[in-house]
């Protein structure tokens, strides 16, 4: 099974369709935290649509196309991170993340996102990550620093959220810096 440990009681693993409905508490617990910056999760209104996001990630993985796991502390979800996508050609991919907000600012995340840099470019091979993120996601700009990618500049408009286009900030890393 697709595992990875950050720490000894933190780990990544993928979600299975045992995991919809505890996932599925866990983004309705987490609705009103997320849907600033993820309007998308409004979509998400059961069980059984938990169980079609839990197939696309599967398929996402089966395709070699990044990953998307879920966050455990001591066996209990409390997020999702991965690969957004692998874009093969440029050997380069895009972190996301998301976490419980009775978890959030404690640094959990940043470790993850560590991690996840370490097997793009361990185990995928990838020459570049990035992590982009709405100008006004505070805790994502501090995640991204935390991980020492570098700014690189603003997309402007660049995603819709409920309140309208946003501009997002763009960070990445590249292999050689991250091993420097």
């Amino acid at each position: 099974m697709f595992s990875i440990t950050v720490r000894n009681n933190i780990f990544l693993r993928l979600l299975l369709h045992k995991d919809a409905k505890t996932f599925f508490e866990l983004m309705n617990r987490n609705r009103e935290h997320l849907s600033r910056f993820m309007p998308r999760i409004t979509e998400t209104k059961s069980v059984e649509d938990t169980e079609r996001v839990i197939a696309l990630f599967l398929k996402q993985l089966s395709e070699n196309n990044g990953f998307r796991a879920g966050i455990f502390v001591d066996d209990q979800l409390i997020g999702i991170a991965g690969l957004k996508y692998i874009d093969w050609l440029n050997l380069k991919t895009e972190v996301m993340y998301w976490i419980d907000k009775n978890y959030s600012g404690k640094g959990i995340t940043t470790e993850c996102v560590r991690k996840i840099i370490e097997v793009a470019f361990i185990q995928y091979n990838l020459n570049k990550v990035i992590i982009r993120m709405s100008v006004d996601n505070i805790g994502s700009i501090k995640v991204a620093k935390k991980c020492g990618l570098y700014f690189e500049g603003i997309n402007r408009q660049d995603e819709m959220l409920s309140t309208g286009f946003t501009d997002m900030r763009v960070y990445s890393i590249l292999k050689e810096e991250h091993f420097t």
